[in-house]
Order: C-alpha cells, then structure tokens, then sequence
C-alpha cells in the first residue's frame, strides 16, 4: 500500500501548525493514508508519521515537502532523513520536489494575482 506525508518545517506559532493540520483534515476527504509532519518545534516529527503508516502496513512513502525555496532542509536535511527512516522501516521513502518548485504553485500565485486586479 502507498502512503504520504505532508512535510512542514514547524513552528512556534500554533496557529501555523494549525493550518497545514486543516490542509492535513481537508486531504483526507480524498486521500487514504495521509500524515502531517514537522521537521521541528511542532508534533508528529517526521519519524513519526513514518512509523505511523509503516505499523499500518504501508510499504511506499511519498514526502511532499511544504517549503517555498530550496534551502538546507530541503536539499540536506530531508533527503538525509528520509533515506534514514527508509533503512530503518524497511520501506520505500520518495522525496518530491519542494512544492516551491512546482509550476502549479507558480500557477497559483498568478491566479491569485490576476484575480486581485
């Protein structure tokens, strides 16, 4: 079975963590097997979410990570854990390109723009 974790860094603020945990409830309306994690300063870490689905029987992890630039979490930090927890849950971890990235997060910010005039 295939899983997935939204990867946040984390925050002091609750109210930061609180909305990706609502992008998080909202996912799950259509998405099986979905998990929120933080890199730091909030719960579930990473490993966590990762030992989460693997008792659940999970086998394939896809790891959105939720950053806008790639910084060291992002091209150190991530990778690094990611193929840690894959040895040590004996699971197949797939790290995506930060959503920063990704032409539809460009997309969006357009719409956002043009629809603003």
């Amino acid at each position: 079975m295939k899983g997935y974790v939204l990867l946040s860094h984390g925050s002091k603020v609750k109210a930061s963590n609180d909305a990706n945990k609502e992008i998080l409830e909202k996912l799950r309306k259509n998405i099986a097997h979905v998990e929120l994690a933080f890199l730091e300063l909030a719960e579930p870490s990473f490993e966590e979410a990762i030992k989460k689905l693997t008792t659940s029987g999970i086998t394939k992890i896809t790891v959105l990570p939720l950053f806008l630039a790639p910084g060291k979490h992002v091209q150190e930090d991530v990778p690094s854990l990611a193929s840690n927890f894959s040895k040590k849950y004996d699971t197949d971890i797939k790290v995506l390109e930060h959503i920063g990235a990704r032409d539809e997060y460009v997309a969006l910010i357009e719409a956002i723009l043009m629809a603003s005039k």
